[in-house]
């Protein structure tokens, strides 16, 4: 195989290591949409030079070899990866498949627990549960839900429960469910990418604080009503299920620090060196599949 092969198993690492800077020179909204696009890219890198690898190295094997019959030399040109190194890249991959699977059976699971929420009776897509818990979260689906404990509109002024709904409708709205779940996948095929992951989770949860301070004009209101809504669930916090976005889940005190300053703007030249890696990541790509294809003409019988 080709030099970019094994480019693609370090590509992630060199994305997870510029990524952070995305998320500290990019206003929210743009952070989430550039860190899901650099975890795509790094997801997609880590798979398929795993699967190359481990086709190039599988396809060495003596079972492989007396079935296909290869021109020796032609193998040679077209695949000079080991046959431990493509084992060892298949069990990795093999690895980070079961580690999605049982990411997508989570998740599963928790919509399906959670679908007797979204039928409870509701004032338009307002749910209000009993339970003395501080909590809310936003419930995608059809329809989407917004879903508030009593305890946390007791625990907020009447005046900031409409920051409340609209941080929870800003989730709703620009499907944040689908990004984070791109990060949560993401980080079960590459372990690696689990910072990367958790900078874009950070960035939603701003991205959504940030429209709520658009729609009630007032930044100090909406940080109030977070470090008031953490103070109130902070004996006992529960979490809540990560398929729903939770007010309360991320890095509370960071985004009240973030709200008493000004409204945040991009510094676009900052995601340069993320731009260039992820291109450089997406040529690779290219290069390796056609690569494999010249290995796969190889080991046609």
């Amino acid at each position: 195989m080709y030099l970019t092969v094994y480019l693609l198993l370090l590509a992630p690492a060199l994305l997870a290591a510029a990524g952070p800077r995305l998320a500290r020179h990019l206003a929210p909204a743009a952070a989430a949409r550039a860190l899901a696009a650099v975890l795509a890219v790094a997801a997609t890198a880590t798979v398929w030079g795993l699967t190359v690898l481990a086709a190039g190295g599988l396809g060495r094997t003596g079972e492989v070899l007396a079935y296909t019959r290869p021109d020796p030399s032609a193998l040679a040109a077209a695949d000079p990866v080991p046959r431990t190194l493509g084992a060892l890249a298949a069990v990795l991959l093999a690895c980070g498949l079961a580690r999605l699977t049982r990411t997508v059976w989570r998740r599963r699971r928790e919509v399906r627990a959670l679908a007797a929420v979204r039928a409870l009776p509701a004032a338009g897509d307002l749910v209000v549960i009993a339970d003395d818990h501080p909590d809310a979260y936003a419930l995608p689906g059809r329809p989407g839900r917004i879903v508030v404990s009593s305890g946390m509109l007791r625990a907020l002024p009447a005046a900031e429960h409409s920051v409340l709904l609209a941080h929870e409708r800003a989730h709703l709205a620009h499907r944040h469910h689908r990004y984070a779940a791109l990060g949560q996948a993401s980080s079960a095929l590459n372990p690696l990418l689990r910072n990367l992951a958790d900078h874009l989770a950070f960035a939603l949860e701003r991205w959504a604080d940030e429209e709520a301070a658009a729609q009630v004009a007032s930044r100090p209101m909406v940080a109030r009503s977070l470090a008031r809504a953490a103070l109130a669930g902070a004996a006992g916090h529960r979490g809540g299920p990560t398929t729903a976005l939770a007010l309360l889940r991320h890095k509370v005190t960071a985004r009240v620090q973030a709200l008493q300053g000004a409204r945040p703007e991009s510094r676009w030249a900052a995601a340069v060196p993320a731009a260039v890696l992820a291109t450089a990541t997406t040529l690779a790509l290219t290069d390796a599949a056609a690569a494999l294809d010249r290995l796969l003409d190889v080991l046609h019988p």
